[in-house]
């Protein structure tokens, strides 16, 4: 019988053939020059840099072979590297066009591939709590930063008219129900973070479920989380499908398939030439539970 250890290194094994029969079929068609591409390289974030404030992204732009040889290395870049944050995850927006009679193939390769990332990830939440899924992982397999193995890769599903990379950093904004707030605190007080003293924790979310009772009923609670600046993608489609434009996250380089290539924006460095202003923020200042970036709404 497979031990969790010895499943997870089989799913594990099992997506690195996948991968490689992936790049072995795109490599295929660039041989033959039908693969567009082009990846837009981000400087990897040195290890104690990860909190720090975002004032400067320098952007590098590969192309053709260079471009594909950079974006098939990526899609299996799952381990830490020297020197490198593991808490700053690897990042690399770009495209790969590859020509519309692919799509039949690469989209069984796609789901196969996205289908082991699945089980992987089951497998490691079926462990238990965080230790214990942390120490199966790096039993198991050492360095390994589960989630760029968790991330899917993307198949467009339909022909893009344009593709404009850009810049995000928005903040995380949702409605907080009260009675789910407290009950959330209510449990969180028998799980103090490690090296934390217990009855000191005890007393902390004590203290930030007094201060959330003591709000209004009236009153609504937002969380407010600021995102770490990352690159975006905005994809228009070609046909006229509802909605004509959605945004995709361009943590690793899009696939399409199509023989007319879409008009590209390309990504430039951060902070771009041009900032959209945007409206104030309807919320407190100051935040009610700062811990979890909960606030009161005006």
């Amino acid at each position: 019988m497979f031990t969790p250890a010895a499943r997870l290194t089989h799913t594990f094994n099992e997506l690195t053939s996948a991968m490689t029969a992936l790049a072995q079929y795109i490599s295929q068609l660039a041989d033959k020059g039908q693969v567009q591409a082009a990846c837009f390289s981000l400087p990897p974030v040195a290890s104690g840099d990860e909190h720090q404030a975002v004032s400067h992204i320098p952007v590098h732009t590969l192309y053709g072979n260079e471009a594909i040889t950079g974006a098939l290395d990526g899609f299996k870049q799952w381990f830490m590297q020297p020197n490198c944050s593991t808490k700053a995850s690897f990042r690399l927006p770009g495209y790969l066009i590859l020509p519309s009679q692919a799509q039949p193939q690469l989209h069984e390769l796609i789901e196969h591939i996205n289908h082991l990332k699945n089980q992987f990830k089951a497998q490691v939440q079926a462990a238990g709590n965080r230790d214990q899924k942390f120490a199966l992982v790096h039993d198991a397999l050492p360095g390994l930063i589960t989630l760029q193995v968790y991330r899917h890769l993307v198949l467009l599903p339909h022909a893009v008219s344009r593709l404009g990379f850009t810049w995000a950093n928005k903040q995380i904004i949702q409605k907080v129900d009260k009675d789910a707030l407290i009950k959330q605190l209510s449990a969180a007080r028998l799980s103090p973070p490690g090296l934390t003293d217990a009855q000191t924790w005890q007393q902390c979310v004590e203290r930030e479920m007094y201060d959330v009772k003591r709000v209004p009923n009236t009153a609504e609670l937002r969380l407010r989380r600021p995102v770490k600046t990352h690159p975006m993608v905005n994809v228009r489609w070609r046909e006229e499908i509802q909605p004509r434009q959605q945004q995709v996250k361009a943590h690793l380089p899009l696939l399409l398939c199509q023989d007319e290539p879409p008009a590209i924006t390309a990504l430039e460095s951060y902070p771009p030439t041009q900032v959209r202003k945007r409206r104030a923020a309807t919320t407190k200042d100051e935040p009610l539970i700062p811990r979890l970036h909960i606030y009161r709404k005006r």
